[in-house]
């Protein structure tokens, strides 16, 4: 195996890891919800606080809560190891949970057997850390032997009855070699756990700055588990015993009727999110929202607006930030350095609340408010988040603006293709539909290794990345599509795993899909678009563009002339879908799809329009024979600005494949000349 084979394996099996551990952790928010009310509510301070709460009936009520809730922590590890053998089987994923419970069993036996033999005064926990060894381990059991034939005298023992069988024998050689190596291991992350410790609060800065940061190609999951459920997120003793990781601590305080005083120190791994989360991001959102032109807040609006809500009750943040990941992937890199420091004054703070799956008002109140100021630190949270709410909306208001951000909603949709209907028939389509015509654009199902998904993405191993069909995504309400090695993460928000589901239905069932309809829709998204010389002048590459929002392709592909003469045409063929207020700039899409940006001058929105006179408007279709505009070159120079006419496909992320300028730098032009085409897939 080469060494970027190798590489990609080890990427696709750390993105498969982290959607996989999406189905135990889906379980957390609800046994949170349990024992977070039965645990805030069954307190003395709390019965005395709230008189009404001391009914014998309701206090039997809400401890029988907080026994279940504490019923799915307290066995946290073989959960895991069932989930994480289910979400990796490729198949038959219910024998998969069957051999990854017996295997933790055997495994967690196989210890404690060799322990009372040998050494009866240690202990071993190996937590989640076990958990997904075992998981992973039943899985590539199970999806190497489910069918496996045995001679005919073992028949019945063959198949998927084949798989707890050799899971537990592999269980108890982990058991083993756990127990040898281990004890080192365990000494080992507890010294890195004192160390993050001692970082003190620059260390939740690094942990929050980085979670956030992976968070942009879907690995967070692989990260904050090892500081939630091992050493590395502290070691206490909770009610006689010891307890190791930072959620795992936190809820053992929590179920403890006789814990008094802040919760752990572990807290920190959590605290950070909810300034960021409920205040934060929403903030974001209103930026985006009043940044929209107001014709297209109506239609556009809901996005943002949805999106803030989302990541304000429930902590769930990706729909808003993948409305500016892609078109600004540095925007994203200020917005976590943000996250950081908001983990960083939460340490500084005190603030010690925890939750269960995210960071939003619901694990606030649940874990925050409910538990008392005296274990939490919750106002602190509100102080943060008034300071965090504006400073967001600021940044994002003006980094929009100056760097004309084009974030979903910027311009004007006109195209009617872009609407999530049947373009033959006209009618709304089903998830059925949907789902094939996701088939067809990632090259059919012969095309595709695996597919899932975690909270908001579809996350597919493919075999050629190149047959990829990526504008059919964006027609479903896809916001971006992220390339990853050996495949894609695409974004559909809460239809992600509806999509999942169907799509590995079908490829289960290839009879049921309509292949010559998916294949040519597929096939009527190939269009190879020509672009021209919009003005008279020389021709300059896009990286040599004075402007680094330009020359680092911010905007997205394109070229840029420097003007000899002022008559400005279309570059392609085209409908005028925005010219803005200053009138430096007009926005164009093409029938295919392409977004297209023209922009006169660097720099010469603070020129007010003066130097330019728009011979088009809003809704004309345009050609490269059509003027757009006449621009006043010895204006633009007198007011101390470059005149360069710069063309930009503002979505080639989503649409262009493949592209290449037919002139160099230096080159002179004529306008309506060709010098750039693009094959839009």
């Amino acid at each position: 195996m080469t060494k970027n084979k190798r590489f990609t394996a080890i990427g696709q099996w750390f993105s498969q890891l982290g959607q996989a551990f999406m189905l135990p952790i889906a379980i957390l928010p609800v046994a949170g919800l349990l024992l977070g009310l039965g645990g805030a509510l069954t307190n003395d301070a709390a019965v005395s606080a709230f008189p009404v709460l001391n009914q014998v009936w309701l206090q039997n009520t809400l401890k029988i809560m907080n026994f279940a809730g504490n019923a799915v922590f307290s066995n946290l590890a073989l959960i895991f190891s069932i989930g994480l053998a289910v979400g990796l089987a490729k198949g038959d994923k219910g024998t998969a949970g069957l051999a990854g419970g017996v295997a933790y069993l055997v495994y967690t036996a196989t210890i404690s057997g060799l322990l009372q033999l040998f050494n009866p005064k240690n202990t071993i926990d190996t937590g989640v850390l076990g958990a997904i060894v075992i998981g992973s381990v039943v899985a590539y059991l199970h999806n190497h032997y489910r069918k496996i034939q045995l001679p005919q005298f073992l028949g019945f023992f063959g198949g998927s009855r084949f798989v707890p069988i050799i899971s537990a024998i592999a269980a108890i050689v982990i058991g083993a070699i756990f127990y040898l190596i281990w004890p080192p291991i365990q000494g080992w992350l507890t010294t890195a756990g004192h160390a993050i410790a001692a970082m003190g609060s620059f260390g939740s800065f690094l942990y929050g700055f980085l979670l956030r940061l992976t968070g942009a190609v879907g690995l967070h999951h692989t990260i904050y588990p090892m500081f939630w459920y091992t050493a590395l997120g502290g070691t206490a003793e909770v009610a006689g015993k010891t307890v190791v990781g930072a959620q795992n601590i936190f809820f053992a305080q929590l179920a403890d009727p006789n814990f008094h005083g802040l919760f752990t120190y572990g807290t920190r791994f959590f605290a950070g999110r909810f300034a960021t989360m409920m205040f934060g991001l929403p903030g974001a959102a209103l930026a985006m929202y009043l940044c929209l032109p107001k014709a297209n807040r109506k239609k556009d609006g809901g996005l943002y607006l949805s999106g803030g809500l989302t990541s304000f009750l429930t902590g769930i943040t990706e729909p808003l930030e993948y409305s500016f990941l892609f078109v600004a992937p540095w925007l994203y890199l200020i917005h976590s350095f943000l996250d950081g420091c908001s983990f960083y004054l939460a340490d500084i703070m005190n603030i010690r609340i925890g939750n269960s799956f995210s960071g939003g008002l619901i694990d606030y109140l649940l874990f925050g408010v409910l538990q008392g100021k005296d274990k939490t630190n919750w106002p602190n949270v509100l102080i943060i988040g008034v300071i965090w709410f504006f400073l967001y909306f600021f940044v994002f208001t003006f980094c929009i603006k100056k760097f004309h951000v084009n974030i979903p909603g910027m311009q004007t949709e006109v195209d009617n293709d872009v609407e999530k209907t049947d373009h033959k028939s006209g009618k709304a389509t089903s998830l059925h539909t949907e789902s094939e015509q996701i088939i067809a654009a990632l090259g059919g199902a012969e095309n595709i290794n695996t597919i899932s998904a975690c909270a908001t993405r579809l996350r597919i191993s493919l075999n050629d990345n190149t047959q990829v069909n990526e504008p059919v995504f964006k027609k479903l309400g896809s916001p971006g599509v992220l390339k990853v090695a050996g495949g894609l993460q695409i974004i559909f928000g809460g239809k992600a795993d509806l999509y999942s589901q169907e799509i590995n239905d079908l490829l289960a069932h290839p009879e049921k899909i309509n292949e010559t309809t998916t294949s040519q829709d597929a096939e009527d998204n190939k269009i190879k678009i020509e672009f021209t010389a919009p003005v008279n002048g020389k021709f300059k590459s896009l990286v040599d563009v004075d402007d680094e929002v330009f020359s680092k392709k911010m905007m997205g592909e394109g070229f840029a002339i420097e003007p000899s003469d002022q008559h400005v045409f279309s570059p392609v063929e085209a409908e005028v879908i925005s010219i803005f207020k200053t009138k430096h700039a007009i926005g164009l899409k093409t029938k295919g799809g392409l977004e297209v940006l023209l922009h006169m001058g660097i720099d010469t929105v603070d020129l007010a329009g003066k130097p330019f006179t728009i011979k088009v408007k809003e809704g004309d279709k345009v050609s490269p024979k059509t003027e757009l505009a006449e621009v006043d070159l010895e204006q633009i120079k007198a007011s101390g600005k470059k005149s360069t006419i710069i063309t930009v496909i503002t979505n080639s992320i989503d649409h262009v494949i493949q592209a290449g300028n037919d002139a160099k730098t230096g080159d002179e032009i004529h306008a309506q000349d060709n010098v750039y085409h693009a094959l839009v897939k």
